[in-house]
């Protein structure tokens, strides 16, 4: 209905128009077009719009757009496009560029290459009939700057029926969009220049936003081929989710923009293997990726990379099947090494070895991504993990050394983490006095922010140092701090019994008996205290329910006493 309102306004409204309009403009009015936009069928407005560019682009307002989930534009002669993708948008200035289905009929209206100035006279084109009256001329009485674009003030008001209808030059080029006026005002209208509203993109930053969220047509991707590839990285979450569509719509529209560009395959490929597990159809984009592409390095490691991660998707349900997966990811890593030695693709060659338990080939990928771009404190401790899990722990430690020393000679925080699994790693090697410096350096880093874990940690470490009043200290200090934790008190007993304060492990070992009753070890160490004292009864007693609660050493004790009775 508000298209034949708009029709009759223009018959009506013939007296205001001058007599004689220019050649530039009555050609002008061949790029005009009425574009009516739908939800779900049924027409909610229509409104008016401009054909720029070599591309099928369309000039026109957002707010015609919103709530729309399809359009159509009509031209002067009545041919009727669809309206294909959401170029770009700003609701501020409400403005829009679409992009109509192409043809070699459309007649792009050309851009003005300078503003215009202060005094000029322009003409709006708002019908593209040959029985209308002539265009209405209007007088630039200011202009100003809005977001780095002219925005001019005109000295007559308009219809709002006329918003986004193109302002143009006598010469017919192309100046500004009509702007919705200001409540009330009878005096002037404005107009946004039309190279702020051709310069509408997508980014990687709005492709997403609420802004094209409120127009259900598809979205164009970015300009540049680049922020095009980066919004799709963006949405490639979508395509493991529901709302698959919003990433398979542009990454489509890439692969059919950029024919020659391998990483849209890429992402196919991704998606076939994680989403579907279909791996055959994944091989065959990974084919065409490695055709058109100048970095097959490249594409060897995103193959293996894709492996990588089906493994830990199958681990839990076969393991045959995730080592299958890491033979595939480790012949694809090493298909790129052979082609260009990238230290990101010899770490992911030292994780697949790691997981696949080959420790000696990963620490030899360790080693040599030590002497890498890549060397940094976190390789050295993957490469002293992996000789711990040889059981080389002095090996260990020379790796966690260089780890340590990756912070230099002042302690940093950073360092913390490094240390204490260094203290660790010389525990096990039989390092214990070692060790201990390095929880003491530890506690030094982490002042004020240790958990009662830490104090038990060191506690060991100085109680096979022989550092029994630290170690009676550390404990005490675990048990202050988590007092309900009875393998805490047990080690305290173990430590006194250590010591032969005796009455002092039985203290520690009837809280413990309290917290866990049905603890073997809390009994069979009660009854080695008894028996320290002499008192092979109450020992006996102890022996008996720790041989029922299954500790492994309590019958033997038992014979002993039997034995010396």
């Amino acid at each position: 209905m508000r298209f034949f309102n708009l029709f009759l306004l223009f018959i009506a409204s013939g007296s205001l128009f001058a007599a004689k309009e220019p050649k530039g403009v009555v050609n002008a009015k061949k790029s005009l077009v009425t574009i009516l936009v739908y939800d779900d069928g049924v027409l909610l407005r229509n409104g008016l719009g401009v054909f720029v560019g070599d591309r099928g682009d369309v000039l026109s307002a957002y707010s015609l757009f919103q709530g729309a989930d399809s359009a159509v534009c009509v031209d002067a002669s009545g041919r009727v496009r669809p309206i294909e993708r959401i170029v770009g948008a700003d609701d501020v200035y409400d403005c829009i560029k679409v992009r109509a289905a192409w043809d070699k009929k459309i007649k792009p209206l050309r851009m003005a290459a300078d503003a215009a100035v202060k005094g000029a006279a322009l003409y709006m084109v708002a019908s593209a009939s040959k029985k209308s009256a002539p265009s209405e001329q209007l007088i630039v009485s200011d202009v100003t700057t809005a977001s780095g674009a002219a925005y001019y003030t005109l000295d007559k008001p308009l219809d709002s029926l006329y918003q986004a209808a193109p302002v143009v030059s006598e010469a017919g080029e192309l100046v500004a969009l009509v702007q919705p006026s200001a409540a009330g005002d009878t005096i002037s209208s404005y107009a946004i220049a039309a190279s702020f509203v051709d310069a509408l993109s997508t980014s990687s930053l709005t492709y997403n936003s609420t802004l094209y969220d409120n127009i259900d047509i598809r979205r164009a991707l970015p300009p540049t081929q680049k922020e095009a590839l980066t919004t799709l990285y963006l949405l490639q979450g979508l395509s493991m989710g529901e709302d698959k569509a919003r990433f398979f719509a542009p990454l489509n529209d890439y692969i059919s923009e950029y024919p020659q560009s391998y990483e849209g395959h890429l992402m196919l490929a991704e998606y076939f293997a994680i989403a579907d597990s279909a791996f055959d159809k994944a091989r065959t984009h990974w084919y065409k990726a490695l055709r058109l592409s100048d970095r097959p390095d490249d594409v060897f490691f995103n193959i293996s990379k894709v492996y990588t991660g089906a493994v830990a998707r199958h681990a839990a349900d076969n393991d045959s099947v995730a080592v299958q997966f890491i033979d595939s990811a480790l012949v694809n890593v090493d298909r790129a090494i052979a082609i260009k030695s990238e230290p990101l693709y010899l770490h992911n060659k030292a994780e697949l070895h790691f997981a696949k338990g080959n420790f000696a080939e990963a620490f030899d990928c360790y080693e040599a991504l030590s002497h890498t771009s890549m060397s940094s404190a976190e390789v050295y401790a993957a490469a002293s993990k992996c000789k711990e899990a040889l059981g080389e722990y002095d090996a260990a430690v020379a790796q966690m050394d260089s780890a340590v020393a990756t912070f230099g000679t002042l302690p940093v925080e950073a360092m913390a983490p490094y240390l204490l699994s260094r203290a660790m790693l010389k525990h096990k090697a039989g390092r214990a006095r070692e060790a201990v410096l390095d929880f003491n350096g530890y506690e030094r880093l982490r002042e004020g922010r240790l958990a009662a874990p830490f104090y038990y940690m060191r506690e060991q470490a100085e109680y096979d140092a022989k550092m029994f009043q630290q170690a009676l200290n550390d404990i005490d200090i675990a048990i202050y701090m988590q007092p309900q934790e009875p393998l805490y008190y047990i080690e305290k007993a173990r430590l006194c019994y250590r010591v032969k304060l005796v009455d002092e492990a039985l203290s520690a070992l009837s809280v413990a008996a309290g917290l866990v009753p049905e603890n073997p070890d809390v009994h069979y160490l009660v009854g080695r205290c008894h028996q320290s004292k002499g008192d092979d009864a109450k020992a006996k007693e102890a022996f008996i329910k720790a041989k029922e609660y299954g500790h492994p050493d309590a019958e033997a004790r038992l014979g002993d006493i039997d034995k010396q009775q």
